[in-house]
């Protein structure tokens, strides 16, 4: 998490902190269709993103979201992309 921390990018900056704020519409909207998502037991579901920042560097994210589709908490997550 550090490395996210000390490595920021605008983007990155502003999806971290709508996470929490925002709405599943609202996030495709915003950031396009995740990479890939999953739904969960519970009835919620669980998004998976990946961006490129600056020339090749990726940064991913998990999202997970409440069964009312608002997004909860994130937390960082493993590119698959070619770097």
């Amino acid at each position: 998490m550090t490395l996210l921390l000390s490595c920021s990018h605008p983007r990155m900056d502003e999806f971290e902190a709508s996470i929490g704020q925002i709405t599943q519409g609202d996030l495709v909207r915003r950031f396009g269709y995740p990479q890939r998502l999953k739904k969960i037991p519970t009835g919620s579901e669980v998004w998976d993103y990946e961006f490129l920042a600056g020339n090749s560097r990726c940064v991913g994210y998990r999202v997970f979201f409440d069964q009312d589709r608002r997004s909860q908490r994130w937390e960082p997550q493993s590119c698959t992309i070619n770097q």
